[in-house]
């Protein structure tokens, strides 16, 4: 059954769709356009992630597609027969995008590669070695930003000095009882 689903995944036109290319647009961060074709035909984990995703919620598939055995999936013989099989024939649409997506792959390996799990993010970080992607920030500390301030600190309202408290609270007496004859 999950060969079939995975099958229907590969075969399934991407490209024509626009809610697709629109939820990977904000994925790589620039909702304001929606995605264009070279970006949905990259293989990296990040896409295929997002089509997994989207397939499964289009497609009502529950559970969802699991994305770790669909890209063992596309990594087997079996998997690549099913593709050139698909190309000759079987389904023109397919046929057209495969080649464009083995094409665009040369291009993806130029970006960060991101780890796939939470697992494995974990793993790196509890071994300390760095994560892909993530930018170090060194632990120092900025010289002359470590001074104290020359301003006094300013007085809540509630808060009550010797020397203004006797000339601010003065008139606030003389109101209550001017009002209070009036």
């Amino acid at each position: 059954m999950t060969t079939e689903i995975f099958k229907r995944l590969q075969s399934y036109n991407f490209q024509d769709d626009a809610e697709f290319a629109t939820g990977l647009a904000i994925i790589l961060g620039h909702p304001e356009t929606p995605a264009s074709e070279a970006e949905m035909n990259r293989e990296d984990d990040l896409v295929l992630q997002a089509k997994c995703f989207f397939f499964s919620r289009k497609e009502n598939i529950s559970p969802p597609i699991n994305f770790a055995a669909y890209k063992a999936w596309l990594a087997s013989p079996t998997a690549s027969a099913t593709a050139t099989q698909q190309e000759s024939g079987s389904d023109l649409n397919t046929g057209l995008s495969q080649p464009q997506s083995s094409a665009e792959s040369g291009t993806a390996s130029s970006e960060p590669a991101y780890p796939t799990s939470f697992a494995h993010i974990v793993e790196l970080i509890t071994t300390g070695q760095p994560i892909p992607g993530i930018e170090e920030i060194p632990d120092t500390v900025l010289e002359g930003h470590d001074l104290a301030t020359e301003k006094p600190r300013r007085r809540k309202p509630w808060e009550k000095d010797d020397v203004t408290a006797a000339p601010a609270s003065a008139p606030t007496d003389e109101t209550t009882t001017t009002t209070g004859a009036v």
